[in-house]
């Protein structure tokens, strides 16, 4: 048997040394680490805003662009036009903005509805002669002051932190109460009420756009020789509330402004109210108009939709006014049926009507009495029209006050108040 210790003595030394060198080598040798599973990457997905976000940044971009828009259609004007062709253009362009703008906002509070409110804003294009129908279910009467301020409350965004002329206080005629309506872009509160013994019917109003004070001339047509019952005529139209107008088809005398159109002017002895698309009330004296041509260019520069000629005006920027007891129409220092409009604030009103009762317990108004009332209640600007027989205020449809003689008579036009909602939203 061969023995290994001798074999391992056989070894050479050469021999000896190499094998020396591979043990050594052998055992500074490391071992190759495990290599290591790497995660796999996870795909990338392109990021989306959330969608109420997502619609926010639309509308941003959205009223961006309106603001571009505006600023051509108001700084880029044609320059070949006649001056009643520019007009109409003008006005046909301003009808188109306000719609586009109105669609816009409309849009961006359906859009938006969970996320912030955006209040809703309508506007009646000025050629439409029957306006919206109102929501009958929001007429009501009442003989509870707290309804009304109920209402009221709820009206505070229609309002704008406007005071209003009716309070809690007030004593209504023979316990008649109170009537109203409302709805996003109207609130009217309507009563009779007897101030020094004389029996006014009284209409507040607030609108949320100009473009729902209105005048309906007979048959829509200026000059057109028909004459209407008030209350017909409100209901064609579709009034929340309406008052007798000037009666310019009874007189050859005064200004008349139709669809911005001077049609009548014979200025010096009557004075005029202006009506803009704004819902302002502006006032020319008798015989501060000196012609036609720079009246229609102050109709123009004033965006005035409507004028009425009776008058006086009974109140100008808070103060009463001391207007010629001569008067050449509306015998004022007599006691008469009278009407009148006011502006409280804007796009706010106030009608009223002075008129005998079914009870024969009451006077009529001078014209003097009558400014004194309008006065009283709060109005910056007030404005006599049409009285006696005429005398007429109109809710739903219906007569408010007594008119003399027990019956309507027919006449040409009334000036009223409507809803702005389109009847498929009412």
């Amino acid at each position: 048997m061969t023995n290994p210790e001798k074999m391992d003595s056989a070894e050479s030394p050469l021999e000896q040394r190499s094998r020396a060198r591979r043990e050594a080598a052998s055992k500074g040798k490391k071992r190759r680490p495990a290599r290591e599973k790497k995660p796999k990457k996870r795909e990338k997905k392109p990021f989306l805003m959330p969608f109420p976000v997502r619609l926010a940044v639309g509308a941003v971009c959205i009223v961006l662009s309106l603001f571009a828009l505006r600023w051509v259609t108001l700084n880029i004007h044609p320059g070949s036009e006649t001056t009643a062709a520019s007009s109409t253009a003008s006005k046909t362009s301003m009808n188109l903005m306000t719609q586009f703008n109105n669609f816009i906002n409309n849009a961006a509070s359906d859009a938006l509805s969970e996320i912030v409110t955006i209040r809703k804003h309508y506007s009646i294009d000025e050629s439409v002669t029957v306006a919206p129908e109102p929501n009958q279910s929001q007429f009501g009467s009442t003989t509870d002051p707290a309804e009304i301020q109920a209402i009221i409350d709820l009206c505070a965004d229609l309002l704008e932190g406007q005071e209003i002329s009716w309070n809690a206080d007030i004593q209504t005629y023979r316990d008649t109460g109170f009537q109203y309506y409302y709805d996003e872009t109207i609130l009217v509160i309507t009563w009779k009420e007897l101030i020094d013994n004389r029996l006014c019917s009284i209409s507040e109003v607030k609108v949320a756009d100009g473009s729902q004070l209105r005048r309906k001339l007979a048959n829509d047509t200026y000059s057109a020789g028909v004459q209407y019952y008030a209350t017909d005529m409100a209901k064609d139209c579709n009034a929340v509330v309406a008052i007798n107008g000037d009666f310019y088809a009874f007189r050859t005398i005064g200004v008349t402004v139709y669809q911005r159109q001077l049609y009548r002017f014979n200025p010096s002895t009557l004075d005029t109210c202006h009506f803009t698309a704004s819902g302002d009330m502006l006032f020319s004296y008798a015989g501060t108009l000196t012609d036609a041509e720079s009246t229609q260019q102050f109709v123009d520069d004033n965006d005035i939709v409507f004028t009425v000629s009776f008058g006086p005006i009974l109140v100008d920027d808070g103060e009463l006014v001391d207007f010629n007891q001569n008067y050449p129409i509306g015998e004022v220092s007599t006691h008469y049926s009278r009407t009148a409009i006011g502006q409280i604030d804007s796009l706010h009103y106030l009608l009223m009507t002075v008129n005998f009762s079914d009870y024969g317990d009451v006077r009529t108004a001078t014209m003097s009495e009558l400014a004194s009332f309008m006065y009283q209640k709060g109005c910056q600007k007030a404005y006599a029209l049409d009285g006696g027989q005429t005398s007429v205020m109109i809710f739903n449809g219906e007569l408010v006050n007594h008119v003399d003689w027990g019956y309507e008579r027919t006449m040409s036009d009334i000036i009223y108040f409507c809803t702005a909602v389109p009847e498929e939203e009412s």
